[in-house]
């Protein structure tokens, strides 16, 4: 099965159903023949960009449905919750802003600060745990971005 494929169908689920988790994805995905782990959707889902609806009644919504996740304040607050989560260091290069958080964790960070679509960042490079965000060719680039994390609780490394 192919991800794109994979991809399809969960979108459909979710569409069709009120999926709680991640495991009842799974076994939903399961139940019509596309075999995979709660690993491989978990990446899915950050990849899709779905987000869960709080409440009693929670489930994975895709975010143009709607729900304000999709705007640019719903974009922001995607971020502030990996960040309340995952710890981030925000160091300056040249051009380009250095980010540091936890093994693991990159993708997920780059892909939020890339959705957040910011003036400063013109985009995302992401490893293991390190993100490299090219700047904007504007003279003050790299302190609002500073200011933006670090607003949203990342740490902003004083400069030497």
């Amino acid at each position: 099965m192919s991800k794109r494929k994979r991809q399809e169908a969960i979108l459909s689920l979710i569409a069709k159903h009120q999926i709680a988790t991640q495991e009842e994805l799974v076994e939903r995905l399961n139940r019509v023949g596309i075999h995979t782990t709660q690993a491989t959707v978990s990446r899915d889902i950050a990849e899709l960009g779905l987000v869960r609806v709080g409440g009693p009644e929670s489930h994975y919504v895709k975010p143009d449905e709607g729900l304000g996740a999709a705007s640019p304040a719903g974009r922001e607050d995607r971020l502030r919750r990996l960040l309340r989560d995952l710890p981030l260091t925000v160091r300056r290069g040249q051009g380009i802003a250095v980010l540091t958080t936890t093994p693991g964790s990159a993708n997920s960070l780059a892909s939020a600060i890339d959705a957040a679509a910011w003036p400063e960042v013109i985009g995302t490079l992401a490893g293991d745990d390190t993100i490299f965000a090219a700047l904007a060719l504007q003279p003050r680039a790299y302190g609002g971005l500073a200011q933006r994390l670090a607003r949203l609780g990342a740490y902003v490394q004083p400069e030497d």
